[in-house]
């Protein structure tokens, strides 16, 4: 997008969506990687710690929930806008009432503030992303692309090293009670409710989840593509379980909750972002099948690199030279994936739908993967969760050769 077209964006819309970006990110920042490190911390077993990634399944539901989002809360100053307040509100509430939580003796608890969490970031998801269609033409979303990838790098710094780091030195309380003021505080709440979603609209987008036919274009997606529904089983066993996995292994070998939490937030997601940034205009000359096939294979013989720290090594440099290729393959994997996911959907009659609904696969199976390798690393340790992942990344290498279709970029 030219300085020209941007300039032609007000600012003060492109500052709106940062902030809603920025504060979604914030809170599942946290939520999302540094309460793991935190309860681990205090003592609590790799397997009560799986329940945690099942209390995010709501996200994978959008195909659910995204017909309630369209129909109801229109206004006449606004539709998206509307539950866009209200999961801001809810999310600070939900937060700061997690700060009253004991997450060791009152652990059911924090899960189920989780699973409220996480109802209340789909709200927002499926919301933000049903304005910025209407607000934003084709040839602006670049810009949206850029706000969030900006937003997840300083919300995700912010939610998980900083709070991590102020948990260093301070309560579960006190950290929690800050990280919902900071949310409070981040956020123009005068911007939101004075804004007329209508006034800045420029399409006008027919909802597909009022297509009568929606339920049914939801399973009609798959027709022909039993194998890449399989291969979208398969994937959350090659990436899922690591993100989580790996740091907690560090904890139990000695490294300290602050090294952990700038390695994982500060550094990793950084080392993301210049690989969206970067990296991805490389992995774009080739074609699907290319990309996809050689993001899994360079990702597996990544995941070797974890070999020595799941059986207790420990070393800084060791560690850092193991997460860099891990979090660059990561980001490769996720953004062919995507790619994929995008061309299925494009062909379908209902393309919005179509994603989700592949979304919707990935997203359940990357939860109960991740879920189901905390408890079998309790049983059996990391170095078998490791080994067995290489083994599958291989095998997804090689049916993504003959399910992926060898189309350009």
């Amino acid at each position: 997008m030219s300085h020209k077209e941007i300039k032609n964006i007000p600012k003060q819309i492109q500052e709106l969506f940062f902030t809603l970006y920025y504060t979604r990110y914030i809170g599942s920042g946290f939520l999302a990687g540094g309460l793991f490190l935190i309860l681990r911390n205090k003592g609590i077993a790799l397997d009560k710690l799986g329940l945690i990634p099942l209390m995010f399944l709501p996200l994978s539901f959008r195909v659910l929930w995204a017909p309630f989002i369209d129909k109801y809360l229109k206004t006449s100053s606004g539709h998206y806008r509307n539950w866009l307040l209200i999961a801001q509100f809810l999310m600070i509430l939900g937060l700061f009432a997690i700060a009253f939580i004991d997450p060791v003796n009152n652990y059911l608890l924090v899960l189920l503030a989780i699973l409220f969490f996480s109802f209340i970031i789909l709200t927002q998801d499926l919301a933000l992303a049903n304005l910025a269609s209407n607000i934003f033409e084709e040839h602006e979303r670049g810009l949206i692309v850029s706000i969030e990838v900006n937003a997840l790098m300083y919300g995700n710094i912010i939610g998980g090293a900083v709070e991590l780091l102020l948990y260093s030195y301070t309560r579960w309380s006190v950290c929690m009670i800050c990280l919902s003021a900071l949310l409070a505080l981040s956020f123009n709440w005068r911007q939101l409710w004075f804004f007329n979603e209508y006034k800045f609209s420029k399409n006008s987008r027919i909802s597909e989840t009022t297509d009568k036919n929606y339920w049914k274009n939801i399973v009609s997606v798959w027709k022909g593509k039993k194998s890449w529904c399989a291969l979208l089983v398969i994937i959350p066993f090659v990436i899922s379980p690591f993100y989580s996995l790996m740091p907690l292994a560090l904890l139990d070998s000695g490294w300290s909750l602050a090294n952990t939490a700038i390695l994982l937030k500060l550094f990793g997601t950084m080392i993301m972002v210049m690989t969206i940034y970067v990296g991805i205009r490389q992995l774009r000359k080739l074609t699907r099948k290319q990309s996809f096939s050689f993001s899994i294979i360079f990702h597996a013989c990544c995941l070797l690199s974890f070999i020595p720290i799941s059986l207790g090594y420990n070393n800084a440099l060791l560690v850092y030279l193991s997460f860099f290729p891990y979090f660059v393959s990561m980001q490769f994997v996720r953004t062919s994936l995507s790619t994929i996911i995008v061309d299925n959907a494009a062909s379908s009659v209902a393309p919005t739908t179509a994603a989700n609904a592949q979304i919707a696969i990935f997203g359940v199976f990357d939860a109960i993967v991740t879920s189901l390798s905390f408890y079998f690393a309790q049983k059996w340790g990391y170095f078998v969760i490791i080994t067995g992942s290489v083994v599958i990344a291989y095998f997804a290498a090689f049916l993504a050769t003959r399910v992926v279709q060898n189309q350009s970029d």
